[in-house]
Parts: C-alpha cells; sequence; structure tokens
C-alpha cells in the first residue's frame, strides 16, 4: 500500500537503487520551483518578519550531534551554543542565508519546498502518519510558521492518526497563546532567548496535551467522549501509542521536537547533521531514568522497556507509565547558505539506512533532478487540504515533485534493503533550487 502526499503520482520505474533514480531525475528537464511568495501581501500581518534580527553564529562547533539526555530542556540545542552541533558542520563557520536583494531581514524569504512518501512495506497494516502543513500558523512577528512531522504508531493507528489530524492544531493553538503571553511581557522589543523558550514551552505542552488525547483516539483520528461511533471505532488493543518527529520552519530557525526513535537529519555542506537523538530504552540516560522509576529494560529481540516497547518515550501507551513519556527533545538550528535538505523518516528507514545514505541520495536527487510540474490530482492531498484559512506564506501549499521523487528514491531503497516496518518519509528542500 503507498501512500503519497498532495496527490503527485508515483515516479515510473522500481527506483530501488539511489544510483538508476538519480539518473532519472537528470534525465529531466531542468525548472526553477518558484514558491508562492506573492501571496504574502495578501495578509497584512505577514507583510513583514518584524524580529529577524541578523545575529554572528560562532566560528565553529564541536559534534555533529545533540547530546542525549533525559530530559527536553537539557537537550535543547540553542542557535546561540558552540558545543551541541546545532550550528555548523566540520568544524565550519555557519553563514546566514543571503537576503534577496534589496530585502531587509523582516521581509527575507526563506525557501522551503517539500514532499513525502508513506509505504506499509512487509507490513500488513499502515501504523504510520504523515503531516504536512505549510503556513499552519504565524508567529508574534507576521512570520509564517510551517509544520512538519512523522509518525510512527504501534499497537494500532489510532495515536498516529491522532497526531495527523490534531497535532499541528494543538500546537497553533500553543504558539497563539505564547505569542500573547510574550507580547505582554515584552511589547516593544522580542528577544531572541525569549523567544526560543516560548517555542519549546508550546510544544512540550503540546506533546502533553496529544498524550491526555491518546487514551480516548480512534483509529479515525479523532478522540471523543464517548467513543467515536465511525467504522473503526471498535479497533483497539492494550498497548497503543506513536513516536513523533515535528519540524517547525520559522523565518531562519529550524525547530525539531522528538519523542521516540523516528529521526530528523539536516544535509550541511553534504554531511548529516542529526537534529534529534533517538529514544531507545538502551540509551544510557534513558535506561537510567526507566530503572529510576521501577522499571526494567528487557533484551528480547532488542531492548524493550519491560519486554515490550522498544522506545522510552511514546504518545500514548497508558499501561507503560511512567516508564514511557511524552516529553519531548527540542532543538532549535540556525539555518545557513551550506544548508541542503531537511530529512524526517521512521525507523522503517533508519533500520536499513544510514545517515549518510539517506542525506546523499537526498541532495543527490534534488541537485540533479528537478521535474517538470507533473500532475497534481485534485482532492485529498494532505498539503493541500491542511492549510484552509491559514496565513499567506513564501512557501507553496502543494508538494514539490522533485522532494518527492528524493523521498520515493528513500523509501523504495528501504524496502528494497528489506526493512520490515511501515515507511515513511518527509524531504524538505531548503534551496532555491533553478
Amino acid at each position: 500500500m503507498v501512500m503519497a502526499s498532495a496527490g503527485v503520482n508515483m515516479p515510473g520505474g522500481d527506483g530501488d537503487h539511489p544510483p538508476a533514480a538519480a539518473q532519472e531525475c537528470h534525465r529531466l528537464r531542468r525548472r526553477r520551483y518558484v514558491p508562492a511568495a506573492a501571496a504574502a501581501s495578501e495578509d497584512g500581518d505577514n507583510s513583514s518578519n518584524g524580529g529577524g534580527e541578523k545575529r554572528s553564529l560562532p566560528a565553529s562547533s564541536a559534534s555533529p550531534s545533540p547530546s542525549p539526555t533525559s530530559s527536553a530542556a537539557s537537550s535543547d540545542c540553542s542557535s546561540d551554543r558552540d558545543d551541541d552541533g546545532c550550528s555548523s558542520a566540520a568544524g565550519a563557520a555557519a553563514r546566514r542565508l543571503p537576503l534577496p536583494s534589496g530585502a531587509s531581514t523582516a521581509a527575507a524569504v526563506w525557501p522551503v519546498a517539500f514532499g513525502s512518501v508513506s509505504l506499509a512495506g512487509r507490513m500488513r497494516d499502515m501504523e504510520d502518519a504523515v503531516s504536512l502543513r505549510p503556513s499552519f500558523c504565524t508567529w508574534l512577528d507576521g512570520s509564517p510558521m510551517h509544520f512538519f512531522a512523522v509518525f510512527d504508531g504501534h499497537g494500532g493507528p489510532h495515536v498516529s492518526a491522532l497526531c495527523r489530524e490534531q497535532m499541528h492544531v494543538i500546537v497553533a493553538e500553543e504558539m497563539a497563546a505564547e505569542a500573547a503571553a510574550l507580547r505582554q511581557r515584552q511589547p516593544a522589543a522580542m528577544e531572541e532567548e525569549e523567544e526560543e523558550r516560548a517555542w519549546r514551552a508550546a510544544l512540550s505542552r503540546s506533546f502533553g496535551r496529544v498524550d491526555a488525547l491518546a487514551a480516548v483516539a480512534c483509529a479515525c483520528g479523532r478522540a471523543t467522549v464517548p467513543a467515536c461511533r465511525c467504522p473503526l471505532s471498535g479497533q483497539t488493543g492494550a498497548i497503543i501509542g506513536s513516536t513523533a518527529v515535528v519540524a517547525l520552519l520559522v523565518r531562519d530557525r529550524l525547530v525539531v521536537s522528538n519523542c521516540g526513535d523516528s529521526r530528523a537529519v539536516l544535509c550541511r555542506a553534504g554531511d548529516p547533521l542529526p537534529l534529534s537523538s533517538d529514544h531507545k530504552p538502551d540509551r544510557p540516560d534513558e535506561k537510567a531514568r526507566i530503572e529510576a522509576v521501577g522499571g526494567r529494560v528487557v533484551y528480547l529481540n532488542g531492548p524493550r522497556v519491560r519486554g515490550i516497547l522498544a522506545m522510552s518515550r511514546a504518545l500514548g501507551d497508558k499501561y507503560l507509565k511512567p516508564e514511557v513519556i511524552c516529553e519531548p527533545d527540542i532543538t532549535i538550528t540556525v539555518r545557513t547558505v551550506d544548508d541542503e535538505c531537511l530529512i524526517l523518516a521512521s525507523d522503517g528507514m533508519w533500520d536499513v539506512i544510514s545517515n549518510e545514505t539517506a542525506s546523499d541520495v537526498a541532495r543527490q536527487c534534488l541537485e540533479d533532478g528537478s521535474p517538470t510540474s507533473g500532475r497534481r490530482a485534485a482532492g485529498s492531498g494532505e498539503a493541500a487540504s491542511s492549510s484552509a484559512g491559514a496565513p499567506a506564506a513564501a512557501v507553496g501549499q502543494e508538494s514539490e515533485p522533485r522532494c518527492y521523487r528524493a523521498a520515493a528514491l528513500l523509501a523504495r531503497l528501504a524496502l528494497g534493503r528489506e526493512s520490515s516496518d511501515n515507511i515513511s518519509v518527509v524531504v524538505i528542500d531548503l534551496k532555491g533550487r533553478g
């Protein structure tokens, strides 16, 4: 079973190997993707990104991945720090993306294009879900915020479907609440530290709210009391939950919130830069946390909480609390001119494809192939249906074929490498490619 976002048709050929797919991309006529920047003038609140003050970054950084910790606060990667790998790659000085000609920082347009693919793979049921919500809300300074996420369900599709339908709505509500509080505290000027603290608080509360709703979630994505009466309402299980890796793009910042073993990897200057760290039960800090609350990590076909769940954090799973928590790790990364793309994927891909291979495959396809606009079917595409009533933004509302093909390459490569799980991949192009 294959589900493609925004109604983009599946490309021809089996495409199980990256070289063949890259040649397919290379043969296609190149074109320039033009984001819908003109739409920004339709809403006065989006006509400027005030508060986007340009700031200098540290000259170098050390580790290419965020340090794993047992709490979101201690794992946050601030753009002002130089020891967490979020500022640059390979020790090179990070540089801000250049502003468009004649534009101020407040009016800067940050390139964003996206595409996704989900495959049931060798699993009988599809429990993954993908959410693509460009311009899902507007931040305090009028900047559009874009929401992209992968949810990997277990025990049933209930919680992943709930996340697909409700997570962006809840995040938008919490962002609005934080923006109002921040405006009251700082009516004149907005400091970057306070802004980033507000984003972290909003995301942490959002994950907590979704976790609370998970107990009454239906496989259709609704959470109601009394129980939903749709045809899927009878499907239930004792251990039902989902991972969640959420990426918010606002101005020149990448805000990644992760709970579970799905993963976000940034391709910067050709090198992979993990923006999340998998929550596995045998990770030293996670194992210590589990044992501190009286739980156990049992090695049964790999490390598992109580011998059941192969991850130490997730949304839902009420019968495995307090060992399994919903608190996300949050990193905030400043975009640079060297950033190529951001990859979000479930462990169905990461179990068989390394960060390096995924980064190389996505980058090669994005560079070599710029397919024509193609046929976009009208109807139920995620991106097409997600932003009704959303503020205007400098990003298209539909999946970009080039990004879709990059995601399809990665998904088919994982399938060819005999991944035994559902496979969901989102590729976000961070360059305005011609």
